[in-house]
């Protein structure tokens, strides 16, 4: 089931455009919502209990819906729904198709400006002079909102899904939201903790869809670093599996060469996925 559920929600994921009803972010919002006292500190606990206990709730939920309908044609679609609400970034899809299309006329402010709508990291917030390209970006990205989900849903099923996108919500709104502010340092590391295995199989993917020789080394090299962020170490693989020389002015080249290797890299997981599924060890 867990196999037939990736692969139904792969191929949605690619010909529909979900609608909000559709995207875990409508279901995470609502429980933020519901429990916003709670959020925003207005009772005195401790933000790893909390958090704990906050995640358990939907977490439990979903474990419970899914053990009730089983394994049959009710517990398949109930586990394709719930990857399908947690897998892809849509918005991100639209801003790279904006970006791609500023670089295309030539647009520096504009790439600029989408560049930063995707998460590429700057070194000072009054400068254009970007601390990571935008390949780097994308491979935080595609890690976020494709691997990591299925790792979780491979391993806890649709809870799994579940605990890992409301955990990574819960760290990024943490950030940007003062009243959450209380909970950023644990739920960073709750999230830093639900990444760290899904980012090393990721790095070890790029191995075999890029320059192997090169990118065996530095995949070593941070494969027991337990300080070193996985953003970091999954780009400093990236670049050693894909190097790519292009001039500064290239806007384009480097972006869609990352991107590249990451939809290799998912196709690569998928298919070590079947077949484990099919050998009876999934």
């Amino acid at each position: 089931m867990t196999l037939l559920s990736i692969i139904l929600v792969v191929l949605l994921e690619r010909l529909i455009k979900p609608t909000q009803g559709f995207q875990y972010q409508t279901y995470y919002q609502k429980y933020a919502e519901l429990t916003r006292n709670f959020l925003n500190g207005e009772h005195k606990h401790s933000a790893e209990i909390f958090i704990v206990l906050w995640l358990a709730v939907p977490v439990c939920l979903v474990a419970i819906i899914q053990a009730v309908l089983g394994y049959g044609v009710l517990g398949l679609v109930f586990s394709a729904f719930i990857l399908f609400i947690c897998y892809g970034c849509p918005q991100h899809r639209l801003w790279y198709q904006a970006y791609l299309e500023a670089a295309a006329r030539e647009d520096k402010q504009a790439c600029f400006h989408y560049a930063e709508q995707l998460g590429q990291k700057m070194d000072d917030a009054n400068s254009e002079q970007a601390g990571e390209t935008l390949g780097e970006a994308l491979i935080w990205v595609n890690f976020r909102h494709y691997f990591a989900v299925i790792f979780w849903f491979v391993i806890l099923g649709p809870a799994g899904a579940i605990l890992y996108v409301f955990a990574r919500n819960l760290a990024k709104n943490s950030q940007i939201d003062e009243n959450q502010n209380w909970l950023s340092q644990a739920s960073l590391r709750l999230f830093e903790i639900l990444v760290w295995v899904p980012a090393r199989l990721t790095g070890f993917a790029f191995l075999f869809v890029g320059h192997f020789s090169k990118a065996l080394p530095v995949w070593f090299a941070g494969l027991t670093q337990l300080k070193k962020g996985s953003r970091v170490y999954l780009a400093q693989v990236a670049k050693a599996a894909e190097p790519i020389d292009v001039p500064e002015s290239d806007c384009l080249t480097e972006p869609c060469l990352m991107l590249k290797l990451a939809k290799r890299a998912l196709l690569f997981l998928l298919s070590v996925i079947a077949v484990l599924t099919l050998a009876g060890y999934l």
